[in-house]
């Protein structure tokens, strides 16, 4: 199911939050589709990993991958949230899970284009992790990503996240948010740090201790932050040895089907201190399946702020109507 614009189809008044107030489809590991027949170990390889390898190399290639399709198909899919990994190697950027994928640009000029064509459309790259990096070389990937995306960027001097909606991008013209996690030095102004968009990790290979991380995670948010609901699992070498012909894609089937019932029934939209945290940024796996389904069901979460909301008595109500849709 294309949902290629729909941001741009948002009504007005949604338009008018801030994007930490929409509910946003997002990628784990976006960039592990360029994972292929060639791809070499990377630096984050753990042990473990670097052990598979030397004997069975296709086999940590496949479990390596968290997303089968481009980028430009999980755009036009509805992902705006795209979470990625680098490293260095000899000089140059690369995407990385375990082994090498592309080159940090090839991808992003595919990205630029779409925006390029879809100017009511806003994205978040959140910068998670860096491996084989020195302080020039940080300084160097803030310099060209600086450089490549220009005035597309939402900088910090634009004003707080909870000024960045969609109405106001489209009238200064950006497009990006650039989160830089873990990083050793001060960040340009054209990003933005960690704690502006806090991503809990759930660390586990059960999808019931899944999800209660989610909802007890959840609680902790804060109103002028971002936040991120990663909805996958963490596969133990233990659960990865007992299922050594699947892929993390079968994996991330039984995420989907077991944690509909919760996703369906958040809600996003501003909330005060003291009041029960809303939703904003779902991250998972294989974006693609069946059709982008999870994409879907995020995306159909902001059509319940559509409601007059003081005409409701409660969240029952809210889900009673989501439910009847």
């Amino acid at each position: 199911m294309s949902q290629e614009h729909w941001m741009r189809d948002l009504p007005p008044e949604l338009r008018d939050l801030s994007i930490i107030n929409l509910a946003i489809p997002g990628s784990h590991n976006t960039m592990t589709y360029g994972i292929n027949s060639d791809s070499k170990l990377a630096p984050d390889a753990d042990t473990a990993i670097r052990r598979w390898h030397r004997f069975f190399p296709c086999f940590v290639r496949r479990w390596s991958k968290n997303q089968s399709s481009s980028i430009l198909e999980q755009l036009n899919l509805g992902v705006r949230y795209f979470d990625l990994r680098i490293a260095q190697h000899e000089g140059k950027f690369y995407y990385c899970h375990g082994v090498f994928a592309m080159e940090v640009f090839e991808p992003l000029q595919e990205l630029r284009q779409f925006l390029d064509t879809h100017p009511e459309e806003v994205v978040v790259l959140d910068l998670q992790h860096f491996y084989d990096m020195t302080i020039p070389h940080h300084q160097q990937l803030h310099k060209e990503l600086v450089q490549f995306f220009d005035q597309r960027l939402y900088a910090t001097t634009d004003g707080p996240l909870l000024e960045c909606s969609l109405t106001r991008c489209a009238e200064l013209q950006r497009q990006v948010v650039l989160i830089c996690r873990r990083c050793p030095i001060g960040l340009p102004v054209q990003f933005w740090p960690s704690y502006a968009w806090p991503t809990p990790w759930p660390n586990t290979a059960s999808i019931k201790k899944l999800q209660s991380f989610l909802a007890d995670s959840l609680l902790s948010r804060q109103p002028q932050q971002g936040y991120v609901s990663q909805c996958l699992l963490t596969p133990t070498g233990r659960y990865i040895a007992l299922r050594l012909l699947f892929t993390l894609k079968r994996t991330a089937k039984r995420v989907d089907r077991k944690l509909k019932p919760w996703i369906v029934e958040q809600l996003p939209g501003p909330f005060n201190n003291g009041q029960k945290p809303r939703v904003n940024v779902f991250l998972a796996d294989f974006v693609n399946l069946k059709d982008g389904q999870f994409c879907e069901w995020v995306i159909k979460l902001n059509s319940k702020l559509e409601w007059d909301k003081t005409e409701l008595k409660g969240e029952d109500d809210w889900n009673r109507i989501y439910s009847n849709e």
